[in-house]
């Protein structure tokens, strides 16, 4: 199958998906986020490949979700002043959270490999991997909430736990890989230069694990995984998180609040451009939670 948005390689037991959007900081729109379930569907049919690696072309992981509003009606919702229907919205982001779950639930061993940006859509598809290794400045944070935005993803709560979670979606603070290594977002995080390298080991190292006391054994994992998931709540706060994301969508912000000059994203993107409507969203942050340097 020939992509648009992604490169599969095949090395040995290794299968890699390389998110290949460099120009775009690898920013996920909606044939990307087919892509990637097409491409992990296409490494899935090969009983070759034992280990799975995500990484993004171009020294970034992923900027989060495409938001210029072309091909994005699944991973952005549209601009509400053209007051779509919520039960559009809901459609959209109900196929956007099965495609999430079947990401979750691959049934091969995951590891990201994430250095640059890892914000928003990107680092949800770099929390759905088994294993997160990243550069120590590479930078992750959803800024989701800053233009009004319910985050979708409970993978959060499951990774660092409900209070740190709270604080770092409720601001949409960034944080750089060491502080990720020490919240437990990642597993290790280290110089940018060794980041290929000690991918590698850990793929080689997982791949050799072919017996039933090995690759076997990960699907143990893969149950104990899904099953602690479970029992702490989150696969239904998955879906709930997941309506009102679309609620979230449809309300966004009040027109009494842009009237009394509150931030429009969609009005300074179609006049400004994006890079301005980026700089705005973050502007009245940065003096409390400033972008880790990279």
């Amino acid at each position: 199958m020939a992509y648009q948005t992604i490169k599969l390689e095949k090395e040995g037991k290794i299968g890699r998906l390389v998110l290949n959007r460099p120009e775009k900081l690898n920013a996920i729109n909606d044939t990307m986020l087919r892509e990637i379930e097409a491409g992990l569907a296409e490494l899935q049919k090969d009983s070759n490949i034992w280990v799975v690696i995500i990484k993004g072309a171009g020294g970034n992981f992923s900027a989060g979700q495409d938001l210029t509003g072309i091909d994005t009606a699944e991973v952005m919702p549209p601009d509400p002043n053209t007051k779509p229907f919520l039960s559009d919205l809901y459609e959209a982001a109900m196929k956007s959270y099965l495609r999430w779950q079947a990401i979750f639930d691959f049934p091969r061993w995951t590891i990201a490999q994430v250095e640059g940006y890892c914000l928003g859509m990107g680092c949800d598809l770099a929390m759905c991997c088994r294993t997160v290794i990243a550069a120590e400045n590479s930078i992750f944070g959803d800024p989701s909430i800053r233009i009004g935005l319910s985050p979708t993803n409970p993978l959060w709560v499951w990774r660092i736990g409900l209070k740190k979670a709270k604080e770092l979606l409720l601001t949409g603070k960034y944080i750089d890989g060491r502080e990720a290594e020490r919240l437990g977002l990642v597993m290790k995080s280290l110089p940018a230069a060794q980041l290929e390298e000690e991918v590698a080991i850990n793929a080689d190292t997982l791949a050799k694990y072919g017996t039933i006391g090995g690759f076997d054994m990960q699907v143990g994992w893969f149950a104990f995984d899904r099953a602690s998931f479970d029992m702490a709540g989150l696969a239904a706060g998955w879906r709930l998180a997941t309506n009102y994301h679309a609620l979230s969508a449809a309300q966004r912000p009040g027109r009494s609040y842009i009237d009394r000059g509150g931030f429009d994203f969609h009005r300074v993107r179609e006049e400004k451009g994006m890079k301005e409507a980026i700089r705005q969203r973050d502007l009245p942050f940065l003096k409390h939670f400033p972008m880790p340097k990279r």
